[in-house]
C-alpha cells in the first residue's frame, strides 16, 4: 500500500528536475522523487543510510506526515479546479439553455397563433402533430373560513383531526350542480394548453 502511495505519480509540487530534451518544460515530481529529494535534504552519510528502509522510524513518521500534507493540499486544489469547472459549465449551460428555451417558445407561439388564425384544433405534420390540449379548471379558495363555515360535509375531507376543501369532489360538484359555485369558492377557467409533440425519427 506505501510502495503503491510513493509510486504513485501526482501533481504535487513542481521539482527541481528538468527534461533534458526540453529544458522550458516542467517536470512534476512524483511521491517517489519527492521521498529522494526528502532523503538527499537529510545529509546523511550514504554509509550510513543504504535505502529509505534504514531511516528512523519517526524520520518516516514525520515523512508520512510531509506527504499527507501535499496530499491534502492537492485534493483542495483539485477540489477548487472542479468547482471552478463546474461553475463554468453550468453558467454556460444556463445560456444556453435560455438561448434554446426563446427559441421553441417563438417557434410554438408562431404555431399557436396559426392554429388561432385558422381556427384549428389541431394538426398533422410530417415532423410531429400541433394542437391545443384541454386542461381542468383550477379551483380557487378565495376564503376558506367562510367555505368551511357553509361547505356540505361531502365537499370536505377529515386530515388529521381537522378539515380541508376536497378540491376533486368540489370540481366535480360544479360540474354536476351545473356551475353552482360553494360560498367562498371561485373557479378559474383555463384556455387549453398548447402542445407540439415530435413524430420519431425512427420510423
Amino acid at each position: 500500500m506505501l510502495e503503491d502511495i510513493l509510486n504513485e505519480a501526482v501533481s504535487v509540487t513542481p521539482s527541481k528536475r528538468t527534461i533534458t530534451e526540453n529544458p522550458d518544460v516542467i517536470h512534476i515530481a512524483s511521491d517517489k522523487e519527492l521521498l529522494e529529494d526528502f532523503l538527499n535534504g537529510l545529509e546523511l552519510n550514504e554509509d550510513s543510510i543504504k535505502s529509505f528502509e534504514e531511516v528512523e522510524p519517526e524520520i518516516k513518521l514525520d515523512k508520512y506526515l510531509w506527504v499527507i500534507r501535499q496530499k491534502e493540499s492537492e485534493l483542495q486544489r483539485s477540489k477548487a479546479l472542479a468547482e471552478q469547472s463546474i461553475n463554468r459549465t453550468q453558467a454556460w449551460f444556463d445560456k444556453k439553455e435560455n438561448t434554446i428555451s426563446s427559441a421553441i417558445e417563438f417557434l410554438s407561439g408562431q404555431m399557436r397563433n396559426y392554429l388561432k388564425q385558422n381556427k384549428l384544433k389541431s394538426l398533422s405534420l410530417p415532423n410531429g402533430n400541433i394542437g391545443f390540449r384541454k386542461q381542468s379548471d383550477v379551483v380557487i379558495i378565495q376564503n376558506e373560513e367562510i367555505f368551511l363555515e357553509n361547505a356540505k360535509p361531502e365537499l370536505l375531507r377529515h386530515v388529521e383531526e381537522s378539515y380541508e376543501p376536497d378540491l376533486k369532489a368540489i370540481k366535480d360538484y360544479i360540474k354536476k350542480s351545473g356551475g353552482d359555485l360553494p360560498k367562498g369558492i371561485d373557479l378559474k377557467l383555463q384556455e387549453a394548453k398548447f402542445y407540439y409533440k415530435l413524430s420519431d425519427d425512427s420510423k
